[in-house]
């Protein structure tokens, strides 16, 4: 266990990747009560290890390697791009570090079972940034459907929906990591929280039929959508688009219950729930507008599992399972059948 001083959170933590998730990061630890002097940063980039040092943050590094041989790193979250993050969370769990790593886990699952056996054997943490499972419209979606308002649970259809070029404004999309299949882009990995939300609501994939490849005008070298059905281990139906070619950006799950439904529906910051029986819709729309304090939440609760307090909400076994979807879905636009997910 960690040990706390009074009024301060004692820990290191290493970013590894300074990019816009990396350095929301930085600010959010730097915002919640992290020294600067306890922040760690791991970044290639000139541009962007002037960024980092524009936030006050100067222990930057070139390499894991160097960040870790000259300080004691309790804790370190991974932001490279997703190719990367087999091989750095591998590097670092060796270390005794416990790991937030960003979505999805990897571009495949190949090295997986080194990186679990080390984090079994040191005891790790491992927390997926699956950034929606903290959402506070989650959390009302979860509550109802504990409280069986909507009966059981027949079929839900969730759609991730953003154009790439919006994504990242600044930059030409083409140079954006999520253009290029190699260095883990694509639609069907970078859209994958709306799988990780059904598999956090409703549980385990068994069998998926996909659709998965590139159909835009985009200049990319990566799938610009996928089109899956699933069939969950409960026997609920599920079906997920994602793409990044949408112009009207969106980003919802709609719940078919045999009482009603449930839309949640991120743009719109909202929670519908339709009641068969009343006839009649409620609307909980009472959430906070800045997203921002979703990631506030997500990085407290990581390190709340580093101090032992509270237990991953979404770990490896996690990531590892919406990985398989995405393989056993990539298998099927290969085979043109219905493919069992291996988890």
């Amino acid at each position: 266990m960690i040990k706390m001083n009074k009024g301060k959170i004692g820990m290191n933590i290493l970013v590894v990747g300074a990019g816009s998730i990396g350095k929301r990061h930085l600010r959010n630890l730097l915002h919640i009560g992290i020294p600067n002097t306890s922040l760690f940063a791991v970044e290639t980039r000139d541009d962007r290890q002037s960024e980092v040092k524009e936030l006050g943050i100067n222990n930057i590094y070139k390499s894991i390697g160097e960040a870790t041989q000259e300080n004691k790193i309790n804790a370190a979250i991974i932001c490279s791009p997703t190719s990367l993050h087999m091989e750095h969370a591998i590097e670092i769990a060796k270390k005794n570090i416990h790991l937030m790593i960003e979505k999805p886990l990897s571009r495949d699952l190949k090295n997986i079972d080194q990186l679990k056996n080390i984090v079994e054997e040191n005891n790790l943490v491992v927390l997926m940034a699956y950034i929606f499972r903290f959402s506070p419209l989650t959390k009302k979606v979860k509550e109802i459907l504990e409280n069986n308002t909507i009966g059981k649970v027949l079929y839900v259809r969730g759609e991730f929906s953003e154009y790439l070029p919006d994504w990242h404004p600044w930059e030409d999309y083409r140079s954006f990591y999520m253009a290029k299949k190699s260095e883990g882009g694509g639609s069907i990995l970078d859209q994958s929280h709306i799988m990780d939300l059904v598999h956090y609501l409703f549980g385990g994939f068994e069998t998926v039929s996909a659709l998965n490849s590139k159909i835009s005008s985009l200049e990319l070298e990566a799938d610009d959508f996928a089109e899956m059905i699933i069939k969950l281990k409960s026997g609920v139906i599920a079906s997920i688009h994602t793409d990044i070619f949408g112009r009207d950006h969106k980003k919802s799950l709609e719940i078919k219950g045999e009482k009603g439904n449930i839309i949640w529906d991120f743009y719109k910051n909202s929670v519908s729930m339709y009641d068969a029986k009343a006839k009649s819709t409620t609307k909980f729309d009472n959430f906070s507008k800045d997203f921002n304090n979703v990631y506030i939440d997500e990085i407290k609760h990581f390190i709340n599992c580093c101090k032992s307090e509270e237990n991953s909400v979404a770990d490896l076994q996690d990531g590892i399972e919406t990985m398989e979807l995405i393989l056993s879905a990539e298998r099927s636009q290969g085979s043109g059948k219905s493919e069992i997910v291996k988890a």
